[in-house]
């Protein structure tokens, strides 16, 4: 006893001491807790947390090697003490060393091995690194010493979890599954099930073993009393086993309960349908069997009992609603209403005669809008059956809605406006199905823009019903102003106008200041800007979009698309840090709600965190921003002041033989229908137009890793004596491979060349590299511009040229020997020049030019000159890169004829490559001089320029603007648009003109 009580009196005099230290840690003085740590370790040598908060406040000073030395101090002492451990534990996880953790609790488990929160630590750190196996064993260990249910389903679902990842479905089958199945069954025979938790993991193991049947008498025995979490749980869990077994009678009859109990759940409603249209399909009908027969006499199994029973809802509620009719509202359920319109939409489409029988398409819509048109969510409720009217009765249908609204015109007014907001909303749904049913495609371009001016005219009448909104919430009228928008980018893709296309900015700036909240503005206003070229606007919208977490995923596209493309480079760099940040910590977070998973039994979650992490692993948004940020770190840095390009390759740990990227798991998890839209649906985003996408992106994305790679290879080719002031050995190749032996990368870059051309090839020829999506759906890739303007022949031809220039170290004694070869050199050098110089002057154009009468604005312009500013910076990295294998070889030949000085032959000439070289060089300096002034004559032309001059007449008449203060708005966009060409230009012209100051200074 004295003992325990000494350590006791021990543990809180070393508290004592450590709570400065914690202190300071938790307020980011992290200088201070390492002084204050070194006076403790003075003293106290032996107390080894101090010296764990110590290296804790060096790695988050950025001492990371600092820090990790000390922390193996630690380990080799293997402690065995908690708060030494919870440190190291901190440590590791900030160090991103799970594993390490597993290391310090596997030996503190040897010195306690009855200690049970060692044994819970050591578990949850090999959840952390994944070791499904280990996780077995220690659960097992763990519940022999502590016999308690929670640690023995920890060991039952690390066998699941081995099932669920086994590389073989064969073995899970035979083994895993099994071996969990009986463990469960094990305490469900000794009566041992204490939790829903324990339950629900035995579900989970019986639907991964496909035995549904099983679990149906799960549910519906004794255990199936546990399952309460949820309201109905159990019903519901019953109801989807009997369709997983197509026992459609019984799912039937059970979805018919369910909906009694909620009969506004929509999901229930359409399970219900499922069952019986399936027993309608099969012509089923009641067993014979009496017993049998009473299990399943209220299943619907003819379309009139299926008919009856929605219609008896629908009458329930419109009795409700007659009850009502001086007393206060009650909540009026939609689910019955939408169950008619689903049931005739079936049965339309099984074109099936006894459709009628249900009612009118036009009566049934007519009546759901009557009911619910005030509210924002009609469209969207009324949006699949929309198409059930036939086209030629679709005018009148509108003209019907239109009438039951009641819009009055003002005395003198040429438009009826609403005099009350739910009537407005009325009518914007109205304006919706319009659209949706393809009314306004009959329009003319007259009637077009007349409709445009009168929707944003609604719109600004209908912002004096929303004076009192808060600046969070979104304006009652903001639909109208996205119709008008959406009218006009029709009319902007038929006209090819681009005057058009400023006016939708113009509009969409008008509606967000009074709708600060407004994302589906600030959305289409990121892929406006974008298409015209300024991306300067984009990151105040982005961040007031409020994107986050998984957002970053799924909608950061929409501004990674263009941030590079336009010019942006600071822009880009801060996108891409919000982007990898976010997922690099997604693996941290995502492991945490693992760990919570396992401690709170909610095992049913864990497959899913799984399956969720492995998504944002393998997200092809995380590839193209991982390649696009090395290369613009490339781009930017490389052979710029200490950075040489060699540096830069081996920092990044580029191995170009191997390619990092699993292209068979590679998910799109972009949100494709983000942005707002009531087209038809024939003009929605179909299917194969999203699989398209994702081609097209995954091309784009093998283009940019094969580039990289083999812009490695190339750097890699420079001898280590040239790349750095490091005294090293000359050697062609720095990379050793397992067998101690450098590969050839001189190999490897011919192969990437070819590897790259081939895919070029392919892709030019492919129909999808050059398809257009929907304005409302994804941006098209780079790739087909990128071909058209000719800048991967550019690149294949100088990457050849390294492989040539590599070549002539062999047999260069002898010129005749290399003849060919630097003939060949020559006209490759002569081929780059004349196709940089062919690229520029297309490119060479200004941002504004006359078409008639009026000025245009050329939103192409800048997008050209910046992706030609990029490959004329990769053309002279790779122009290094041969001077630096060139130089060697003028000096062996120099050395060679100085010896032969006083020696009767004369010395022998110098290759012609050298000179053909420099004259290369003297060109690439000439053509990068004139690219330069073009992206000055940019800013020129900005500065010189009126644009209240441009045509932006398209969508007015003669009455004058759309809105009343549009010119202060116009003003306003194109002060927006010129402040970031400005910057673009800045940005690119200064990156280009260290690229050009140092091609200068390369000599041979």
């Amino acid at each position: 006893m004295a003992s325990r009580g000494g350590t006791h009196v021990d543990d809180a005099v070393n508290e004592r001491r450590l709570k400065p230290i914690y202190d300071n840690l938790d307020n980011g003085n992290y200088k201070t807790a390492i002084q204050l740590a070194d006076k403790v370790l003075k003293k106290h040598r032996d107390l080894h947390c101090a010296k764990v908060l110590k290296s804790l406040a060096l790695l988050r000073m950025g001492k990371s090697a600092e820090s990790f030395t000390l922390t193996q101090d630690v380990v080799a002492m293997k402690p065995s003490d908690e708060p030494t451990l919870q440190a190291l534990s901190i440590c590791f996880r900030e160090m991103q060393k799970p594993e390490q953790i597993v290391d310090i609790y596997t030996e503190a488990v040897k010195v306690c091995p009855t200690h049970e929160d060692y044994h819970t630590h050591l578990f949850m750190a090999l959840v952390r690194v994944g070791d499904y196996k280990r996780q077995q064993q220690v659960a097992m260990a763990l519940y022999k010493v502590y016999p308690k249910n929670p640690y023995y389903f920890w060991g039952v679902m690390s066998i699941l979890m081995q099932g669920l990842t086994a590389t073989d479905p064969k073995l899970a089958n035979i083994m895993y599954l099994p071996l969990a199945e009986k463990m469960i069954e094990k305490m469900v025979k000794e009566e041992r099930i204490e939790a829903e938790a324990e339950v629900n993991i035995y579900l989970m193991v019986l639907d991964c073993l496909g035995k549904h049947e099983k679990a149906l008498e799960v549910v519906e025995g004794k255990l199936g009393n546990f399952l309460q979490a949820d309201l109905n749980s159990r019903a519901t869990k019953r109801a989807a086993l009997l369709g997983k077994l197509e026992r459609w009678p019984e799912m039937n009859c059970a979805y018919k309960d369910l909906i009694a109990l909620l009969p506004d759940n929509w999901f229930f409603f359409q399970q219900y349908f499922e069952s019986a249209f399936a027993l309608i399909d099969k012509e089923w009908s009641l067993p014979e069997d009496e017993s049998e027969r009473e299990k399943v006499s209220s299943t619907d199994h003819t379309v009139q009992k299926v008919l009856d029973f929605v219609t008896s809802k629908v009458e329930r509620e419109n009795q409700k609603v007659s009850e009502q009719n001086n007393a206060k509202k009650s909540h009026q359920l939609r689910a019955p209403y939408l169950a008619q319109l689903e049931l005739l939409l079936l049965m339309t489409g099984r074109s099936s005669p006894e459709a009628q029988r249900i009612g009118n398409p036009a009566d049934l819509l007519s009546n759901y809008f009557a009911m619910y048109g005030h509210k924002p969510v009609c469209f969207k409720d009324l949006r699949p059956y929309l198409n059930l009217v036939p086209s030629e009765e679709r005018s009148s249908f509108i003209q019907s809605l239109l009438d039951t609204v009641k819009l009055e015109k003002a005395e003198g007014a040429e438009i009826a406006f609403a005099t009350e907001a739910k009537q407005m909303q009325r009518h914007i749904c109205v304006v919706q199905m319009t659209r949706h049913l393809g009314l306004h495609s009959n329009l003319s371009a007259e009637e077009t823009l007349a409709l445009i001016k009168e929707l944003v005219q609604r719109h600004q009448r209908g912002l004096s019903f929303g004076k009192e909104l808060l600046k969070t919430d979104l304006q009652y009228s903001d639909d109208y102003l996205l119709i008008a928008v959406h009218l006009l980018l029709d009319a902007w893709q038929k006209s090819g106008d681009d005057s058009q296309l400023f006016m939708c900015i113009v509009i969409l700036e008008q509606g967000l200041k009074f709708s600060q909240s407004s994302h589906h503005m600030k959305l289409l206003l990121i892929r406006l800007y974008c298409l015209v070229g300024a991306f300067g606007p984009v990151p105040v919208l982005y961040d007031g979009a409020d994107i986050k977490h998984i957002q970053q995923d799924t909608i950061g596209y929409n501004a990674a698309r263009y941030v590079i493309a336009v010019g942006h480079l600071s822009k880009a760099n801060a996108l891409y840090h919000t982007f990898l940040k976010f997922y690099t910590v997604n693996h941290k977070d995502t492991t945490e709600y693992i760990i919570t998973s396992y401690k709170f039994g909610t095992f049913h979650k864990i497959p899913e965190f799984m399956k969720f992490r492995n998504r944002i692993n393998h997200s092809l948004h995380f590839a193209q921003t991982t390649v696009e940020k090395m290369l613009l770190e490339l781009y930017q840095e490389a052979d710029n002041g200490n950075h040489t390009l060699q540096d830069m390759v081996r920092d990044m740990e580029i191995v170009p033989e191997k390619d990092e990227i699993e292209w068979d798991n590679l998910h799109d998890n972009r949100d494709l229908g983000v942005l707002a839209t009531w087209v038809p649906p024939e003009r929605h985003l179909s299917t194969s137009q999203k699989e398209d996408s994702k081609a097209q992106e995954a091309t784009w994305l093998r283009l940019r890793t094969l580039f990289l790679r083999a812009l490695a290879a190339a750097a890699h080719l420079v001898p280590k004596s040239q790349q750095s002031s490091a005294s090293s050995p000359a050697t062609t190749n720095d990379a050793a491979s397992k067998n101690g032996e450098a590969p050839d990368r001189g190999v490897t870059l011919q192969r990437l060349t070819e590897e790259w051309q081939e895919l070029l090839t392919k892709a030019q020829e492919d129909p999808v590299t050059h398809k257009k999506f929907p304005i409302q759906g994804p941006p098209e890739s780079r790739t087909a511009e990128y071909i058209r303007n000719q800048h991967p022949a550019v690149l294949v031809q100088l990457f050849r040229l390294v492989s040539a220039v590599q070549q002539l170290q062999v047999g260069m004694e002898d010129a005749t020997k290399t003849k060919d070869l630097q003939d060949s050199i020559d006209k490759d050098l002569s081929s780059i020049t004349d196709l940089l110089t062919e690229i520029l002057k297309k490119s060479r154009r200004s941002v504004i030019f006359e078409e008639g009468e009026s000025k245009k604005f050329d939103i192409h312009v800048l997008s050209e000159l910046v992706v030609l500013t990029e490959t004329m910076t990769f053309a002279i990295l790779l122009t290094s890169v041969m001077c630096k294998l060139l130089k060697p070889i003028k000096n062996a030949i120099n050395k060679r004829n100085k010896k032969k000085k006083g020696a009767t032959a004369p010395p022998k000439p110098m290759p012609p490559v050298f000179e053909r070289f420099r004259n290369y060089m003297e060109s690439m300096c000439q053509i990068g001089e004139a690219l330069l002034t073009a992206l000055e004559d940019v800013n020129t032309t900005f500065v010189t320029d009126q644009f209240s001059q441009f045509n932006l007449l398209g969508v007015q008449d003669s009455q004058g603007n759309v809105f009343d203060d549009q010119d202060a708005v116009e003003k306003e966009m194109w002060k927006k648009i010129q402040e970031s060409y400005e910057e673009s230009t800045k940005e690119v012209g200064d990156v280009f003109k260290k690229r050009m100051a140092f091609l200068k200074t390369l000599k041979l």
